[in-house]
């Protein structure tokens, strides 16, 4: 067998998935509100205790809140979002983006957070306004930073395509159909729950969100209420909800494509079974980082329990020696344990790579250790 640096496993993939897709060139603002609200604007975007609202209506919410935070931001151009998971909050996340606003997004005291950082304005507190044009000052700069959050050692900062490379590359992946419904649990205040917002809405699907602090059969009744297609979620919260929630997870039997659970490092495989026999549906587990987005992720049409999958699309991941992050010249499953090193189109904005000890040339050290088996499912060892 030759040597080379494996870029994904050698040996089973998804059919008909594509490894590598690219990003349009377009920002969030125009793909996941302006053109849902032109094609399909009925339809709904967002749903949740106060009802559904369309992308229609979403366009007009964003559209009127975006000028006023870009004022009320002022020339730093830096305002401070809540991180709690609220219809307000997305709303306010997509006039941020479509403002050119950047958002820090906290999941701490908002005004505390402003103060410190010296913020002008607090999203979700700017005074009204009617606006008959939305600038989009940075959506289409990879270097810029649109939402900033608190990362492995320090606060790390996405771009818009960064943001949507992460929505694009998971709801590849998962082949989801275009007008699913994902319900997400997951505050705006990690990654997770950044890309969770956004993967309904690319695709023109919707967005299902519980009110804060559900119990557990509220949480998984609003899978049978609002036929949701996904959800994604922690998986110990979520494995706990089908615990407890007995009943709710007997209505909801079969209704998902699959439930998606986030995990941050080796995990219990008897949560996952747990999930999947309660809820009668493939539970697929992914793994990635603030700094990288999405690497790891598991596929419905094989699994293995312990795994958590395989590098996903658009996920470029070279097994390297934890010393020096520098490349191992063999394949996955020839070695015994590596460091995950990454790069993908969902890398956070940073400085040069050169001379940054988190990179190795243009791959993202993550400090994971993994192993993969005979097949090229990847197995989480720790950092």
């Amino acid at each position: 067998m030759p040597k080379t640096i494996a870029i994904t496993p050698s040996w089973y993939w998804p059919a008909g998935i594509s490894r590598v897709v690219g990003v349009p060139p377009y920002s969030i603002y125009d793909l996941c509100v302006v053109r849902n609200a032109r094609r399909t604007p009925d339809a709904p975007a967002i749903i949740d205790d106060q009802g559904a609202l369309t992308f229609e209506a979403l366009q007009r919410e964003v559209d009127r809140r975006a000028q006023a935070l870009a004022v009320a931001a002022g020339e730093s151009r830096l305002a401070v979002l809540s991180g709690a998971l609220t219809r307000e909050a997305v709303i306010e996340l997509l006039a941020g983006l479509a403002a050119g606003v950047r958002l820090h997004v906290t999941s701490g005291d908002p005004g505390a957070v402003a103060s410190s950082l010296g913020a002008a304005v607090i999203a979700g507190q700017q005074p009204a306004a009617e606006t008959p044009a939305v600038p989009v000052a940075y959506g289409l700069d990879s270097r810029q930073p649109a939402v900033t959050i608190e990362g492995t050692s320090g606060p790390v900062s996405h771009s818009n395509r960064s943001l949507l490379a992460m929505a694009i590359s998971m709801a590849t992946f998962l082949d989801s159909a275009k007008t699913s419904r994902w319900l997400s649990t997951l505050p705006l205040s990690r990654w997770e729950g950044l890309m969770a917002a956004l993967l309904p809405l690319h695709p023109g699907g919707a967005l299902v969100i519980p009110r804060a602090q559900a119990d557990p059969d509220a949480l998984l009744g609003l899978i049978s209420q609002h036929g949701v297609n996904y959800a994604i979620a922690d998986i110990e919260g979520f494995a706990r909800a089908c615990r407890e929630a007995k009943r709710a997870a007997k209505d909801a039997r079969r209704q998902l494509s699959a439930a998606v659970l986030a995990v941050d490092g080796p995990f219990d495989p008897d949560q996952r079974r747990r999930v999947a026999k309660a809820l009668e549906c493939p539970a697929l587990t992914f793994w990635g980082m603030p700094e990288t987005g999405p690497v790891f992720a598991a596929h419905q049409s094989w699994y293995i329990d312990e795994s958590v999958g395989l590098p996903m699309t658009n996920a470029h991941v070279v097994p390297s020696d934890p010393r020096s992050g520098q490349p191992i010249q063999s394949l996955w499953e020839l070695v015994e344990m590596a460091e995950v090193t990454v790069f993908s189109p969902s890398l956070a904005v940073s400085d040069e790579a050169e001379g940054n000890p988190h990179f190795a040339g243009n791959r993202f050290r993550t400090g994971m250790l993994a192993s993969s088996d005979a097949n090229g499912m990847v197995y989480l060892l720790g950092n």
